[in-house]
């Protein structure tokens, strides 16, 4: 029987875990979780049955809230089909690095709030090199972001910026700066999760499924024959991943299109010029009360004109309707994961619609989380946008979402609202008509490739 430690940390993790993602919870069925002093921080015991240990002082002290914990277990999980001994037949201190830099830089790409990324940031200090490839920069996506300079600092970008890299290059790159001798010294102790030497036990082959499964949109090596997993299924994630790539873009396209014109249209202050009415001790032009006091043999004591004023403006963000009905059920997805890394586009909630509108967070988007009733009506959308005042919106859709009502769509007219819709492979753009909104056509996200 697992023991009272093992039991609260098995409670925790299926707690703390999105499972309305159900690779999650395949995953954690796979796995017996259980408490041990044997680890330093995490490990996944090889095997026919495959066990999850997770030190308790470790997650004491640097996991006491669930997210922090989340990030400790999906690292060490995917440590295990990323790692050495699936990929290279002898591990190093670098290869070791440079598979935690890139694990690291995915997790929190997936999950970017603080709560998430609070474990790495605890851990690695910012401004310590290679240490700070192994975390977020400081100020993270706020205006006081902060990047080292050189090498160092542009591999740190590209790590946490649309652009990433393999862990490949990453070694690669990671060499050549050790051996210029830039100062790179490798402490695999210092490292979360286990860095032996492997096992010459498989991996239980339905785990390693499913972790598979979960980090399918992530970087891939080169094929390696009597190593690899299997070519043909890493053939087909490698595309897939270049098609939600392709609809983050579109999407990013299509929500600068929709943006504050005179903006980024990520809802970001600017200054913005213009003019405010002032009184003056001397006649200044304009002032047509003065010329005609003046014409009249009366001289005003002071006269009004305008003054340069230069003020801050907060451009305007994008609202998001994304349909959630049951024919974009294969499709919602890969499309959560193509919105998440665009969330400074969109307002503070996302609307997500089936024959209701339901809003949620940012941070429930990452999740994973949100609500259908399997149905579908547009008429919910143009209802919501006309409600509360809805000027820029982009919908994502298959199009099979009927006929936007007359009276909604001559309101929307008159109100001289911005709209696009994000169509999915095969949809149907004839409701798109009564928005007047562009079309932004989708790559095929719910199909896999033969």
């Amino acid at each position: 029987m697992p023991d009272a430690a093992s039991l609260q940390l098995r409670e925790r993790v299926w707690n703390a875990f999105p499972v309305t993602q159900p690779a999650f919870a395949k995953l954690l069925a796979l796995l017996e979780i259980e408490a041990s002093r044997e680890v330093p921080t995490a490990a996944v015991s090889l095997g026919a049955r495959s066990r999850l240990k997770i030190n308790p002082d470790f997650a004491a002290a640097h996991c006491a809230e669930d997210p922090a914990l989340v990030m400790l277990v999906l690292h060490e999980l995917f440590h295990v089909v990323l790692g050495h001994t699936r990929l290279y037949e002898r591990s190093t201190p670098a290869l070791n690095f440079a598979f935690d830099a890139v694990i690291n830089a995915q997790l929190c790409l997936l999950f970017p709030g603080p709560e998430s990324t609070r474990l790495f940031r605890e851990l690695y200090e910012a401004r310590e090199s290679p240490w700070c490839l192994l975390r977020p920069p400081e100020g993270w996506r706020t205006a006081a972001e902060r990047w080292l300079p050189g090498a160092v600092g542009a591999l740190h970008r590209k790590l946490y910026t649309d652009e990433s890299l393999s862990y490949e290059d990453l070694f690669r790159l990671l060499a050549e700066e050790a051996e210029q001798g830039r100062g790179m010294t490798w402490d695999v102790g210092a490292l979360l999760g286990s860095h032996g030497e492997g096992s010459s036990e498989a991996l239980d082959p339905d785990l390693l499924a499913e972790i598979r499964d979960i980090i399918a949109g992530w970087p891939m090596v080169e094929l390696r024959s009597g190593r690899d997993q299997g070519g043909t299924e890493r053939d087909f994630r490698l595309e897939h991943r270049e098609r939600r790539r392709t609809a983050a873009g579109i999407l990013r396209q299509a929500l600068r299109n929709l943006g504050d014109q005179n903006g980024d249209g990520t809802g970001r202050p600017r200054i913005s010029a213009s003019s405010a009415a002032g009184i003056f001790p001397h006649r200044v032009g304009g002032d047509r009360r003065a010329a005609v006091l003046a014409a009249c043999g009366t001289e005003p004591l002071l006269y009004s004109g305008e003054l340069p004023h230069r003020a801050f403006r907060r451009g305007e963000r994008v609202h998001v309707y994304l349909d959630v009905s049951g024919s974009m059920s294969a499709a919602i997805a890969p499309l959560y994961a193509a919105l998440t890394p665009l969330t400074t586009w969109l307002t503070p909630a996302l609307h997500l619609f089936s024959t209701t509108v339901k809003d949620i967070t940012h941070e429930e988007l990452r999740r994973g989380k949100g609500a259908t009733t399997g149905g579908t009506d547009i008429s919910v959308v143009t209802a919501h946008m006309l409600k509360n005042g809805v000027r820029r919106a982009l919908v994502v859709t298959d199009g099979w979402v009927g006929q936007v009502p007359t009276e909604h769509a001559r309101e929307l007219s008159r109100r001289k609202g911005r709209f696009a819709v994000a169509l999915s492979a095969g949809g149907d753009p004839a409701f798109a008509l009564g928005l007047g909104a562009r079309v932004w056509k989708l790559p095929d996200l719910d199909k896999e490739t033969p």
